[in-house]
Parts: structure tokens; sequence; C-alpha cells
């Protein structure tokens, strides 16, 4: 899927059509109502095929988390300008789902309602707890790298980039859950609030 956004165009490989699978057969049947032969289904593969790549469903779902994460780096870097401010809220943006980048992609909360049904798995699962660990680290880390690169170029005004970035990142779970298990729409508002902490807290030229 080089230069194309997620799950547009025809699958490069059995792999990718399997992981498309997943994301669509995830958000209709939820975690508890998934199963191998329902993605097989969605992808039109026979269970043989998933089972030669993955020994069952946690294991598919576990490789799902980390295509996820790798085509979300892949999509900021087509998008990011080399404007500190810009390319964080770009950042944001992108997790947050302001980016109609296409049709084919799913709505931002249908997505989200996935992605909390699958953390949930990590209060009980240590392979869960495990990547879930390990991609919050990989966000902040790159939260904490624009934030830095802003600071060097004055954009920002001089604060720790590891414990902005863990703010943050903390204001992404909030936002995250709330928008998932509530009745209303609180994106907007949150997606608001995230541009006031930028325009009003890091800019240098606002900052107190």
């Amino acid at each position: 899927m080089t230069d194309e956004m997620p799950f547009t165009g025809e699958p490069v490989d059995s792999h990718e059509a399997i992981m498309r699978a997943t994301f669509y057969a995830l958000q209709e049947h939820g975690y508890a109502g998934l199963s191998i032969q329902r993605i097989a289904d969605e992808a039109d593969l026979s269970k043989s095929t998933f089972y030669h790549h993955f020994d069952g469903k946690d294991d598919l779902l576990l490789s799902f988390l980390e295509f996820i994460l790798e085509e979300f780096d892949r999509v900021f870097q087509l998008e990011r300008t080399g404007d500190p401010e810009a390319d964080l809220k770009t950042f944001f943006g992108i997790v947050l789902g302001a980016y109609d980048f296409c049709e084919e992609i799913p709505a931002e909360e249908e997505f989200l309602e996935a992605y909390v049904e699958l953390r949930a798995q990590a209060v009980r699962n240590p392979e869960y707890r495990a990547k879930f660990t390990e991609t919050d680290r990989r966000f902040a880390d790159r939260i904490a790298a624009l934030v830095e690169e802003g600071v060097e170029k004055g954009v920002f005004a001089d604060v720790d980039p590891d414990r902005t970035a863990q703010f943050l990142m903390s204001a992404l779970d909030g936002i995250t859950l709330r928008n998932a298990t509530r009745n209303d729409d609180a994106m907007p508002a949150m997606r608001d609030a995230i541009d006031d902490y930028i325009r009003n807290r890091l800019l240098a030229e606002n900052a107190e």
C-alpha cells in the first residue's frame, strides 16, 4: 500500500488481506464475537491460510496491532511537513480521526471502540499488556521527538519533551475511553482541547 492510505486499493498480499479483514470484522463483531472463521469469511480466504500465519485469534490480533502502528507511522510520514506545530497537530489529528483520508476507512468512532475492546484484554492477558506497553512507549517517543524538535527550533516553549509526551498520552487515553463509552460525541470538544493546549501551553509565543 505504498503511498496509499490504510485499507484502500487492493491488498498486495495475503497478510495485508488478513489485516484488512481483521480490521472490518473486529468492528462488526467486537472482540468477543470475533473468530478466525469470521475473519476468513471477510477476507474470502480459507481458515488454513490463517493458521499458516497465526496460532489463533489472539496471535492474529497482536499482529494486527503491530500492523496498525506501522500504518499509522507510514501515514504520518506522508503527511508531516517539518513544521513542529503542524506536525504535532497532524499526529493527534490522525489518531483522533480528524482527517477524512478516504471514504473506505471506517469512522474513527468505530475504530476507537475496537481499540478500547482490544486494550481491555490487557487487564488479564500478559501478551496484550506487553504489546500495549510497547505501543504506548513508541507513541510517547514519537510525541516527545516532535516536542523536542519544536523546542530546538524555538517554536515551542522550553518544556520537558518526555513529561509533555506523557501528559499528552494520558489525554489521548482519556479521550479514547470517553468517546468509546459514551452515547454522545465527545470527540470534537476533545480535539479542540488538544489544539488549545498546543496553542496556549506549548507555543513559545503564547506560553507563560
